[in-house]
């Protein structure tokens, strides 16, 4: 009994203590229009006395400049610190039970200004307390991930120069700043905050885990803490550095505490929400680690879990969409490919569009090995599809794929996989990254979702969860996605092959090599073509 109350006050503690805020300065080059540009972004108050929020908000400031300069160093020196705006940090304001006289006074003016609606709502209760930033410090583990991964990116996204856009953004990627809110001593002594910080947070779940994010996107009060939620899409290095959720966030929201399912436990921030590669939106929203950021502050060991992690109830649906999901590499462009058995493996056709000149490798649960093709539907024709062969005996770890014998239905839910973003040097522990939605449109010739999808999840599957058994059943191949004559892309906007479209065509041939029947995938039909087409609102992917 003693053991589950200490429990039950350690969930308290952990929920009760943490809060996300939003945190604002006024700023401008020239102090006569200083209180009319506010930067902002979110923050995690925790202890009453403290803020943990995200270096971006430092980025329109001179001394972001010497953050970058000083390449992961501490800034420890005085001057640096007085050159900083004093802070703002807009928080939820609790009710009191016995209200003092102040506070009847503030009811009493909310009711003479405001004539309609529930004042006493939480909407109408905010408080805004100052404070003075104590201490900036660059984590090595996102820096190291950064350059690593994140080398392409432009992250955030301003008007200007991309080349200065993206040197600076990278370099606050890695940045964190704790804010007082009862001192201005700076120094060592923050080390005690962010080591009683460590003590609330826990390590993050695994992926496909329901993430909650509680952020403020665009400084706007009105969206104090606002809550969205997704599931980890994937999860970068072994400690690990970064988290990547499909959870919807925007510009303003970095620094925003990152909940497990219900707001239970905080294990992380929201480090960016707007991000491009290889001039498309990412979509997804990257989220630091709390427990690896924070120990590799304090030089500590990753604190181990005081107790088990729980195993996520689709762990073994996550293990059959890893087990027949392949990388697949030829020359400069990649993509996925969906494995049938046998050795042979299904993909888009544009993605080994060079095979003639370049090497076609596919990769796999710590295996490399090189494919060649059987045949490719003709280019920029409806359907952009491959089949690849490689030796079996070198994809005996993997099981072939099943593909869905039933249509797909308008509002299901469904998962992408693919492969948008791996460090090339180290394909040992490749996994493939998994996004969720719902079936937007279909037809008997495509197959329109919501799922997040770029670059590298092209010939990737989509994915249905049968039920009671929970088996994984490809429902279609990913092909492209939309975007705008302008290159905007829009990665929750993507086309599927169905797969009774070549299902039949393939094991026909996988079982008699018969290569007549593969020419039947292809369809010339003007109303099928035309729907591929999507003039102007093409992108392959």
């Amino acid at each position: 009994m003693r053991f589950m109350i200490l429990n039950v006050l350690g969930l308290f503690w952990r929920t009760m203590a943490v809060e996300g805020v939003m945190v604002t300065y006024n700023y401008s080059d020239d102090g006569e229009y200083a209180n009319i540009l506010t930067v902002s972004a979110s923050g995690i108050r925790f202890s009453k006395r403290w803020v943990l929020t995200h270096g971006s908000i430092l980025s329109p400031l001179k001394e972001a400049k010497i953050i970058k300069k000083a390449k992961g160093k501490p800034i420890l020196n005085d001057e640096f610190y007085a050159g900083l705006p004093e802070i703002h940090v807009t928080c939820e304001k609790k009710q009191s039970a016995n209200p003092n006289l102040y506070e009847s006074v503030e009811k009493l003016s909310r009711e003479r200004n405001v004539q309609h609606g529930d004042l006493e709502h939480s909407s109408y209760l905010i408080r805004v307390l100052t404070g003075r930033i104590c201490h900036v410090w660059q984590c090595p583990i996102l820096d190291r991930c950064a350059n690593d991964i994140l080398y392409s990116w432009t992250i955030g996204h301003k008007d200007g120069d991309i080349d200065s856009q993206t040197k600076l953004g990278t370099a606050l990627l890695s940045v964190f700043v704790l804010i007082d809110l009862e001192s201005d001593k700076r120094g060592i002594e923050s080390l005690r905050p962010l080591s009683s910080l460590l003590d609330l947070v826990r390590p993050p779940t695994e992926r496909g885990s329901i993430l909650e994010v509680h952020s403020t996107p665009f400084g706007c009060e009105v969206f104090l803490n606002a809550v969205t939620r997704g599931s980890i899409c994937g999860v970068v290095g072994k400690r690990p550095s970064l988290l990547m959720t499909d959870a919807a966030t925007a510009l303003g929201s970095e620094g925003g505490p990152v909940f497990t399912e219900g707001s239970k436990e905080l294990v992380g921030m929201v480090v960016c929400s707007v991000s491009w590669c290889r001039g498309e939106w990412v979509g997804l929203s990257l989220v630091a680690p709390l427990t690896s950021v924070l120990a590799a502050k304090l030089r500590v060991a990753v604190p181990a879990p005081d107790r088990p992690l729980a195993s996520h109830p689709l762990q073994d649906v996550l293990n059959q969409i890893d087990a027949c999901t392949v990388l697949v590499r030829c020359g400069h462009a990649w993509g996925a490919g969906v494995y049938l058995g046998g050795g042979y493996l299904v993909t888009c056709a544009h993605v080994v569009k060079s095979y003639q000149n370049h090497k076609l490798s596919v990769y796999c649960r710590g295996v490399s090995e090189t494919a060649i093709v059987r045949y490719k539907t003709p280019d920029k024709k409806a359907y952009d599809l491959a089949l690849l062969f490689t030796n079996p005996e070198k994809l005996s770890h993997m099981s072939p794929a099943v593909l869905s014998t039933v249509p797909a239905e308008k509002g299901e839910s469904v998962l992408a996989a693919g492969f948008p973003y791996f460090n090339e040097f180290d394909l040992t522990n490749l996994i493939p990254t998994i996004t969720s939605g719902h079936v937007n449109t279909v037809s008997p010739s495509m197959i329109q979702t919501s799922c997040c999808v770029q670059s590298g999840f092209s010939g990737g599957p989509i994915f249905r969860i049968t039920k009671p058994k929970n088996r994984v059943e490809v429902l279609g191949i990913i092909a492209i996605n939309v975007t705008s004559d302008g290159g905007a892309c829009f990665p929750y906007v993507n086309m599927a092959v169905p797969a009774a479209v070549f299902s039949h065509a393939l094991a026909h041939y996988i079982l008699n090599k018969d290569e007549t029947k593969l020419a039947g995938i292809e369809n010339n039909k003007e109303m099928i073509q035309a729907q591929w087409r999507l003039m102007p609102y093409r992108s392959k992917i």
